[in-house]
């Protein structure tokens, strides 16, 4: 009797031990996952706002409300960079040159309709140590700035993107996120696109414990905030910021 009373003591205090162990991982192991699940879900925002700004400065400042539309310009779009030949020397600044003026100064000989005076723009590029004419008449330039235009994927995002990912939710099962565009007035009167990308916790906290889960939404909703992650607001601007930065 003795024996199976110490083994049933011996049972309880494991099954206590397995309970306590349990009651202290628990929340350890949701904070854990819901980092994983927060992180995933912020960086797939921060992707959908890259490609909005990007959107935005090729387009007269619009933003777009369509996951189609961004994801075509991701995959299909080009990205303006300034190719550099050169810097203008210590000596070229002292003279009153700058990149804008070398650059209309080539704009000026190129659009030149009289040869003379195309010559003598020419000149006085070589002159000033800009380029150097070969014998056929060709151009050598020692200081360029010249716009090329390179694949979006590949220069704004990494070789390989799969800009077709954009559109899910990161542990959201298939759930795509909402995005909408609006439009505000700043302090100065002038008028501003706005776009927002957004999905609530509960999309992507699925098999998470209920009741944390709950906690952090009634939370959310109790201050009057956003229960979900979001970036950009379509009703006021916030320079597109992320509601967890």
């Amino acid at each position: 009797m003795k024996k199976f009373i110490n083994i049933a003591l011996g049972l309880c205090i494991i099954g206590l031990a397995y309970i306590f162990y349990g009651s202290i991982m628990a929340p350890i192991n949701f904070d854990k996952e819901k980092t994983i699940r927060d992180e995933a879900v912020k960086n797939r925002l921060i992707d959908i706002r890259t490609a909005q700004v990007e959107f935005h400065n090729q387009n007269d400042g619009r933003y777009t409300a369509s996951l189609d539309t961004l994801i075509d310009f991701v995959k299909y779009g080009k990205l303006p960079t300034i190719a550099k030949v050169g810097e203008l020397t210590d000596q070229q600044l002292d003279n009153g040159w700058t990149e804008s003026k070398v650059l209309a100064l080539y704009k000026d000989a190129k659009n030149a309709k009289n040869r003379k005076i195309q010559d003598e723009k020419w000149k006085e590029a070589i002159d000033n140590g800009f380029v150097t004419r070969n014998e056929d008449g060709t151009i050598n330039y020692i200081f360029s700035r010249d716009t090329v235009w390179e694949d979006i994927i590949g220069s704004l995002f990494p070789v390989g993107f799969n800009a077709d990912s954009m559109r899910y939710v990161p542990f959201g099962n298939g759930a795509e996120f909402e995005m909408a565009i609006g439009c505000d007035t700043t302090k100065s009167g002038s008028f501003m696109h706005l776009f927002e990308a957004r999905t609530l916790f509960e999309t992507y906290y699925g098999g998470l414990d209920e009741q944390e889960v709950y906690n952090i939404i009634d939370e959310r909703e109790q201050l009057g905030r956003y229960p979900g992650m979001k970036v950009g607001d379509a009703v006021s601007g916030n320079n597109n910021a992320g509601n967890w930065e």
